[in-house]
C-alpha cells in the first residue's frame, strides 16, 4: 500500500521584516517591519498580486512512500466537489477577506471584503520618471510601509498605460474604499468607478492633507485616458517634454481621476489603493 505524505511549503513569509529595492531614479527605499528587525537586502523586488494577501499563500507537494507524486493529499475524492464560501458564517474562506458574521457595514468589513485604505502620496513625483507601474506600485508600497500601514506590500497605484488599465490591475473590491482617517471614499468598486466618490482624496499615508493633483493617465471609470503619450509608460527620459493624464484631488467628481493632460516633468502626486 502506498502512503501519502503531505508537507506544506510556506512561500510568503507572514511578516516583511525588511526589503531594501532600487527605485527606477536610482533611490533606494527601505521597508521595516513593525519589529525592527533586518534580514538582509535585496535589489529585486516582486509585488503580490490583486487580491493576494502576503503571508497568506502557500503550496504543498504530495509524495507517495514510493517516490512518486500524488495529484491528493488524501487519497480520496468528494463527488460534489469543495463547497461555497458562505458570507455571514463567521468563517473566511474562499475569495473573502473578512467574515464578521453580521452585515453591519461601516465595522471594516462589508459583503465579506475589508475596507481597503487610498491615499495620496505625501511625496511627488515627475511623470517620466516614475519606473513604470511596477516602480508606482513600488513607491506607493514604500510609503506605506513608512507610515506603518498594516498590509504595505499590497499597494498598488491608481495608474494606466495604453494598454494596461487600473481596472485590469486592480482589485474589484466588494468592501469600502476608505482614507487612513476611516472617511468613506466608495462603498464598493463600482460606486469608486462610477464618475463620483463621496469623499476627496486628500489624505496623504500619514493623515495629512494634500490638495493637489496626481498624475493618473486613467478615467475615472478605471480605463486609460488615451489622448496623451502617458509620459512614454512613465519610464522613460524621452518622456520628459510629453504629457501624461492627471486627476484633481479636490474634486469628488469624474476630475478626481482625470481632469486633463500634464507635462511629464512636472512633479505630481499618486492615488495608492490597498488591494
Amino acid at each position: 500500500m502506498l502512503v501519502t505524505l503531505c508537507s506544506p511549503i510556506l512561500m510568503l513569509a507572514c511578516a516583511v521584516e525588511k526589503i531594501d529595492a532600487i527605485l527606477g531614479d536610482g533611490e533606494v527605499t527601505d521597508f521595516a517591519s513593525s519589529t525592527g528587525n533586518s534580514s538582509g537586502s535585496s535589489k529585486t523586488f516582486t509585488s503580490t498580486s490583486a487580491g493576494t494577501s502576503v503571508g497568506e499563500t502557500s503550496s504543498s507537494e504530495c509524495t507517495t512512500s514510493g517516490g512518486e507524486t500524488s495529484a491528493t493529499s488524501t487519497g480520496s475524492e468528494s463527488s460534489t466537489g469543495p463547497s461555497e464560501p458562505v458570507c455571514g458564517d463567521g468563517v473566511v474562506e474562499g475569495d473573502e477577506t473578512c467574515d464578521d458574521g453580521n452585515a453591519t457595514p461601516d465595522d471594516g468589513c462589508q459583503e465579506c471584503a475589508r475596507d481597503s485604505i487610498i491615499f495620496i502620496t505625501s511625496e511627488v513625483y515627475q511623470g517620466f520618471a516614475l519606473g513604470g507601474l511596477d516602480g508606482a506600485d513600488l513607491r506607493c508600497q514604500s510609503l506605506a510601509a513608512k507610515a506603518g500601514l498594516e498590509r504595505f506590500l499590497t499597494f498598488k497605484a491608481w495608474l494606466s498605460t495604453p494598454s494596461i488599465s487600473v481596472g485590469d490591475r486592480l482589485l474589484h473590491s466588494r468592501g469600502r474604499y476608505v482614507l487612513v482617517n476611516g472617511l468613506v471614499v466608495a462603498q464598493n468598486w463600482d460606486a469608486l468607478t462610477s464618475g463620483t466618490i463621496e469623499t476627496t482624496i486628500t489624505v496623504d499615508e500619514h493623515s495629512q492633507t494634500q490638495d493637489t493633483r496626481a498624475w493618473t493617465g486613467t478615467l475615472a471609470s478605471g480605463e486609460p485616458a488615451l489622448g496623451s503619450e502617458f509620459c512614454e509608460d512613465w519610464d522613460d527620459d524621452s518622456g520628459l517634454l510629453k504629457f501624461g493624464g492627471t486627476g484633481l484631488s479636490v474634486n469628488t467628481d469624474a476630475a478626481w481621476s482625470f481632469f486633463e493632460h500634464g507635462p511629464c516633468f512636472s512633479e505630481l502626486r499618486l492615488y495608492c489603493v490597498e488591494q
